[in-house]
């Protein structure tokens, strides 16, 4: 049995001091060595790689202008499982003339996994739709196993044919550690799973590996992360060719009326009006209210253009390379403008497993004030350019601060070798795709510790 061993260690028990007391959505990291060695294929673990669902809940023929999964992956003991509870309420009452509307739920008891083809009930206290364990005498499964998450999507887009497709996902996030927690991990017998199979988030390469095998060569039209600090690049890099838009917070997000039921609603008014992707997520970006704060649920929000996240990266991979040639001449000045840049939230306030991902705009904006190299100088303006593109609406209430994406970016002192961030850089990160297809990583290796 291989040990877990930290990729983030992190001061705070996350979950403890922060998502109770705030309703946040993020949480403690672990990274498992054995997760991290499976193939891209290989997503589901021991227990669940050959794992099938059979609900018994009746396929539709009849194709609609758009098919909704909601994915509420809240098995927590904190404020996600009753939360996800009211959402499922909500949602079943609302009218689904126009849309396939599935929703799956995990919540915090042992016998909670269920999924549910919304019909529209009148009783707003009670789930009055159709509803089914994933199979017979499986009442329990570890919802953040990526081969769960892909059988049920799989499912719904394979039985409720529909012009669009839809993904709405409400758990944990952790941007580019991943995303999805867990509390009660069993197998198909509902025993908990050894260690060498527990899993803390769903790395991104294999979250999108998950959605990939779901779609078999078709595309998700949008994606809507109802989860902290998805709004960064290493996480929706990975997306690339699979789905077209994404809403996400580069910072850590809220559980509240707007962010849970208002924005779930206008999702599904959108999606019934058969609104263009772009436009729907046009239009749910602004309705998150990101310059208005917590109290809607985001203090930054944006809606971003997948298509257009490999022109980013380019652009970043010419100024990593410019920035390593520019240590020789200007190390000053780079890492100055390195150390400027603030956690999203102010140093004072902002979580752990937050603070080592910081605003891609806000590092180029100090580049350009402190370098004085062309080539660097060039370069930010080619990332600035390419994030514009990306960027389908952005709202934030840090001013400079966040400008919708984040990248990974530890602080110095976190990059010194005894630390979990040095770790996970030179370890977990290079399994990332956008690690392996820019020189941002080797930018990281060599910016000295403080």
């Amino acid at each position: 049995m291989k040990k877990l061993i930290l990729a983030s260690i992190l001061s705070f028990v996350t979950l403890l001091s922060c998502s109770i007391k705030d309703n946040t959505n993020s949480l403690e990291l672990t990274q498992n060595l054995d997760y991290e060695s499976l193939s891209y294929n290989e997503i589901g673990g021991k227990s669940y790689e050959s794992f099938k669902i059979a609900p018994k809940i009746p396929k539709s023929k009849e194709e609609r202008k758009a098919v909704k999964v909601t994915y509420l992956m809240t098995d927590d003991e904190a404020h996600q499982s009753p939360w996800s509870g009211k959402m499922l309420l909500f949602m079943d009452d609302l009218p689904q003339k126009n849309v396939h509307n599935i929703v799956f739920r995990d919540g915090g008891k042992l016998d909670d996994s269920s999924i549910h083809y919304l019909t529209a009930g009148k009783d707003p206290l009670k789930v009055e739709s159709p509803s089914s364990f994933l199979n017979d005498n499986i009442k329990e499964v570890q919802s953040n196993n990526p081969r769960v998450f892909s059988r049920i999507l799989e499912w719904a887009f394979d039985n409720f044919p529909a012009k669009k497709r839809y993904l709405q996902i409400y758990t944990h996030g952790g941007g580019v550690f991943g995303i999805g927690m867990d509390a009660n991990q069993t197998d198909l017998t509902g025993k908990k799973l050894p260690n060498e199979e527990l899993v803390t988030m769903i790395t991104p390469q294999k979250f999108a590996e998950g959605l990939k095998q779901s779609l078999k060569g078709r595309k998700l039209d949008m994606i809507y992360f109802r989860a902290c600090l998805m709004g960064n690049v290493e996480a929706l890099y990975e997306l690339r060719g699979i789905v077209d838009y994404a809403l996400a917070s580069e910072d850590v997000s809220y559980s509240k009326e707007n962010s849970n039921l208002t924005m779930t609603k206008l999702f599904d008014d959108l999606a019934s009006k058969e609104t263009e992707p772009k436009e729907l997520s046009y239009q749910m970006a602004i309705q998150a209210h990101g310059k208005t704060g917590a109290k809607d649920g985001y203090t930054t929000f944006a809606a971003i253009d997948i298509n257009k996240m490999d022109e980013l990266k380019s652009a970043i991979n010419v100024l990593s390379l410019s920035l390593i040639s520019g240590l020789k001449t200007e190390k000053d000045a780079i890492l100055s403008a390195y150390d400027a840049v603030p956690t999203i939230q102010g140093e004072d306030v902002a979580e752990k497993s937050s603070e080592n991902m910081r605003d891609l705009w806000r590092f180029t904006a100090e580049l350009d004030k402190k370098v004085q190299s062309k080539s660097i100088k060039d370069a930010v303006q080619q990332v600035r350019n390419a994030q514009k593109k990306a960027m389908i609406h952005e709202k934030d209430s840090f001013g400079s601060s966040a400008n919708g994406l984040s990248i990974f970016m530890p602080f110095r002192e976190n990059l010194k070798p005894d630390q979990g961030m040095y770790k996970f850089l030179n370890n977990g990160y290079l399994n990332r795709r956008f690690a392996k297809d820019s020189a941002w990583t080797k930018f990281l290796q060599q910016i000295p510790s403080k």
